[in-house]
């Protein structure tokens, strides 16, 4: 894994004109150096489910007009960038509206992220449904026809689901739907089952390229589930309100795994995809050391403008942190964490008794 990483968001909406039309492959490039980026995120898919380059499992956004994945991954491979690819696997809003079928339902029947079609906000899918099907089509065709250094999949977990594909293969298994502990079962047998189909996919066109299944942050305690991964990515927006506690404790769990790891943050001081919204450069200098110290890579993350065209004011704040750790990189490329001893640590060596206190 590299150290110095941008995941660079594009959920941009069928409504919005001019999907592109201002992307320059050396500005692009300009601007990876202004921050001292050696690896990039790009997009094939986002949340609305359009796909940023010609497809035929997918459909490309009706407002771009060339293939925008390609020219990004041609324009990092010149300069000696990765390119992992983003889709977006448990959203895809185009579809969720064509088959809301394959949506995961509760209990009363209302959907996830928001309960119905009226009240704004996107619709998670059911990985138990036909969806899988187009979405590993979709993954495929990605490893097929581009050069990409990886895959980042988005909005995937162990989820309890009662849409009508979950009741009926727990009715099969002789199960009853309304008992919690057999939905959840169902759920990390559905998530299982995605993750080994995604491996067989890529593997069968690219073996071994690295797959990452983002699911906000780590789930503690499931390292069954932590291993579909080739590595981690540690969401964490301290000042997104998760707080500065969020990282570090994700990072000690994430540790013994014995897996390379990355803490990402972003450029925004809110939240994801806050155009106009620049955290402090002292902050995100910090939250880089911060990733260093914990035995991490980093990654920021940005959101690109609809336009296509890379923010100057953006990459000089990034720049500012990663200068930094591209200084510190020589001490930290193999770096290992490891345990706390009683020599590492001088407070355990002996622990005294507490003499008791007396009236």
């Amino acid at each position: 894994m590299r150290f110095r990483q941008v995941h660079l968001d594009f959920h941009t909406s069928e409504a919005i004109p001019g999907i592109g039309q201002e992307f320059s492959k050396t500005q692009f490039q300009a601007m990876l150096r202004a921050g001292h980026v050696d690896s990039i995120t790009v997009f094939s898919k986002c949340h609305h489910g359009w796909a940023y380059h010609p497809s035929e499992a997918n459909e490309m956004h009706p407002h771009l007009s060339f293939d925008l994945l390609g020219e990004m991954i041609t324009a990092a491979h010149e300069i000696g960038v990765r390119t992992p690819v983003y889709l977006s696997a448990g959203l895809d809003e185009k579809l969720a509206r064509r088959h809301p079928e394959w949506l995961i339902r509760d209990a009363e029947d209302r959907t996830r992220w928001v309960k119905d079609f009226m009240t704004p906000g996107y619709h998670e899918f059911c990985l138990r449904t036909p969806y899988l099907d187009i979405l590993l089509a979709q993954i495929h065709e990605v490893v097929s026809r581009y050069d990409a250094d990886g895959i980042f999949l988005d909005i995937v977990g162990a989820r309890k689901c009662r849409c009508q594909y979950c009741v009926a293969a727990l009715r099969a298994a002789g199960q009853d739907p309304r008992d919690e502990t057999s939905v959840v079962a169902m759920g990390e047998a559905t998530y299982l089952n995605y993750a080994r189909r995604v491996r067989e996919t890529i593997d069968a066109v690219k073996p071994g390229l690295p797959v990452y299944h983002n699911n906000g942050h780590q789930q503690r305690g499931r390292r069954d589930l932590v291993h579909v991964n080739s590595h981690l990515e540690l969401e964490s927006l301290p000042t997104g309100g998760w707080g500065y506690d969020h990282f570090p404790l994700s990072a000690r769990y994430a540790q013994p795994l014995g897996m390379e790891f990355l803490g990402m943050t972003g450029k925004f001081h809110t939240s994801w995809g806050e155009f106009g919204g620049y955290k402090h450069p002292n902050a995100l200098r910090f939250e880089a050391a911060l990733s260093l110290a914990h035995g991490a890579k980093c990654s920021i993350g940005d959101q690109l403008h609809p336009s296509g065209r890379m923010d100057e004011a953006t990459y000089a704040l990034i720049g500012a942190a990663y200068a930094e750790v591209e200084a510190k990189e020589p001490w930290c490329r193999r770096g290992r964490s490891r345990l706390p001893t009683s020599r590492s640590c001088p407070w355990k060596r002996r622990v005294r008794p507490v003499p008791a206190v007396t009236n």
